[in-house]
Order: structure tokens, then C-alpha cells, then sequence
């Protein structure tokens, strides 16, 4: 084994410049761990999809999307979905909705509304539909998978099932012009047991690069003294 200056060997310097590229995983992987785990421990676990931040606004009488199926786009990871929807003005009475395709079709047959295809700063893309009111509260018709409906901000929860879906907002007496934020939060059951386990791992591997580095710079030195 060849020596350099100091004490330094080949395995000595092989050691340290191994650890040093080692700690660099280590605090990426503690660094993942641990933004799993926050985001496992707020909000109940749910992580907003970046939707919360446009406002939509209609003098229609209801906003749509676009219907999706959330066990594929979601990507399958995804058990719960939360979406809420808050209105401009806390005493407004709103009223959101999740039902299958077809179902949603059937309540606004024949009712003014649009469908918001995509959203930024600008506002919103959608589509406008023809019609009139209403025949019936958005409450009180059949067929919603989930639903929420009352004064100032409504939120609903859905276990992730297979099947194309759409959301709706409304007011909750079925009248023009809803408006407000919606935002479309899910959670990812196993986040924390990812977080954790990445932490963990991220640790051990922090400690074993460590003694990588520690223990050639201690005989390098005592060498060289």
C-alpha cells in the first residue's frame, strides 16, 4: 500500500472521499424523510394539489371540471381525496358535490353552467353550456358519491374508487354566480411509513459515512505524528 505525505494511504483517502459522497445521500434521503413526515403530520395528512391559490367565478349557475378518473390520473397513489370549496363571502351558503360521469350529466341536463378546463393566474379556460335553473337544490338531488353543503366554507371526503368523476360547485340554493376557492387536497396513506423508514435509513447511512471520513483522518494523524 503506497503512503503519501502525512500519512495518508491510497485506502485512507479512497475512505474519505467514498464517506463524503456517502453523507451527501444520507442528508438527500433524511432530507426526503423528513418532508414526508411533516406532510404526513399537517393537515391530516393531506397535501394540497396546487389548485388553492386561483379564484373562479361564474354568472352561471354552476362550475364543473372536467370529469377525470382519479384511481388512474391520481396516479394510484392517492387513498383519500378532500376538496372544499370557499366561498368569496363567509355567509354565502355553497354547496360542493362529487358524483360519476353520467350521474352529473343527468343533474345539469338542461342547466346554464360551464366547465373549467384548465386554470392560472389569468383565470379560467372553460366551456360554456346552455340552459336555465335548476330543478332541484344540488342537495337535495340523488346520486352524489360525496357531498357537502352549508354557510361559508364546505369541505367533502372520498375514498379513491375506480370510475370517471366530476366535481361541481354551486350555491346551495341552486342560484347564479358562485364564487370562490377550491382546492383539491389528497393523502397518501403510506406517506408516513415512507417518511419514517427514509429517515431511519438516512440516519444509519449518515453514521456509516461519518466513520468512513473520522476514522482515516485519526490514523492519518497519528501517522504523521
Amino acid at each position: 500500500m503506497r503512503t503519501t505525505a502525512g500519512g495518508w494511504t491510497t485506502r485512507r483517502v479512497t475512505s474519505v472521499v467514498v464517506g463524503a459522497f456517502l453523507a451527501l445521500i444520507a442528508l438527500t434521503v433524511v432530507g426526503v424523510g423528513g418532508t414526508a413526515v411533516y406532510y404526513a403530520s399537517k393537515d391530516d395528512g393531506y397535501i394540497d394539489l396546487g389548485t388553492s391559490k386561483y379564484a373562479h367565478r361564474t354568472d352561471t349557475y354552476a362550475m364543473t371540471s372536467e370529469s377525470w378518473r382519479a384511481d388512474k390520473e391520481l396516479g394510484g397513489l392517492y387513498d383519500d381525496l378532500r376538496i372544499t370549496f370557499e366561498p368569496d363571502r363567509d355567509s354565502d351558503a355553497v354547496f360542493i358535490g362529487l358524483a360519476d360521469k353520467q350521474q352529473m350529466r343527468q343533474y345539469l341536463d338542461g342547466v346554464q353552467h360551464v366547465t373549467i378546463h384548465d386554470s392560472s393566474d389569468k383565470g379560467d379556460t372553460e366551456s360554456k353550456h346552455p340552459g336555465g335553473t335548476p330543478k332541484t337544490e344540488p342537495a337535495q338531488a340523488d346520486g352524489w358519491i360525496a357531498k357537502a353543503s352549508g354557510e361559508g366554507a364546505q369541505t367533502l371526503d372520498w375514498p379513491v374508487k375506480a370510475g370517471d368523476v366530476t366535481a361541481v360547485a354551486m350555491r346551495a340554493d341552486g342560484s347564479r354566480g358562485p364564487s370562490g376557492h377550491v382546492t383539491v387536497a389528497a393523502k397518501i396513506g403510506w406517506l408516513p411509513w415512507i417518511g419514517a423508514a427514509s429517515l431511519v435509513a438516512g440516519l444509519l447511512l449518515l453514521v456509516g459515512s461519518v466513520l468512513l471520513i473520522v476514522r482515516p483522518l485519526r490514523r492519518a494523524r497519528g501517522r504523521a505524528a
